[in-house]
């Protein structure tokens, strides 16, 4: 009799499951459609932020003064002035240091 039951139950569920599957098959499909749809949208924003940031950095690096102007500022300044544009420079240099390895990375990050 247990097993009557047993079988009995288990002859429910797999109806249950066959009657359900593709409805919840099709809700998966529908969540992995939406992901898809949004991972795109994030990558295509991703890359639109990228160009921008890319564009003004570019920007940033041609208007950046002479070496003449650059040395009458001071290290703060410069220092400031490189971060502006994703240059790290060390302060413990002296200015003319500072100023050659700016112009340096600068040109660098030009090409």
């Amino acid at each position: 009799m247990e097993l009557l039951i047993l079988v009995g139950a288990l002859v429910v569920v797999c109806a249950v499951a066959f009657y359900f599957w593709p409805k919840v098959s099709e809700k998966l499909d529908d969540f992995q459609e939406d992901m898809d749809e949004a991972r795109e949208a994030v990558e295509e924003k991703f890359e639109e932020v990228v160009d921008d940031v890319e564009d003004a950095v570019k920007e940033a690096l041609e208007k950046l003064p002479t070496k003449a102007q650059l040395m009458k500022l001071t290290k703060a300044k410069i220092d400031e002035l490189a971060k502006e544009v994703g240059i790290e420079l060390d302060r413990r240099q002296t200015k003319e240091k500072m100023v050659a390895e700016l112009q340096k990375q600068a040109k660098k990050a030009k090409q």
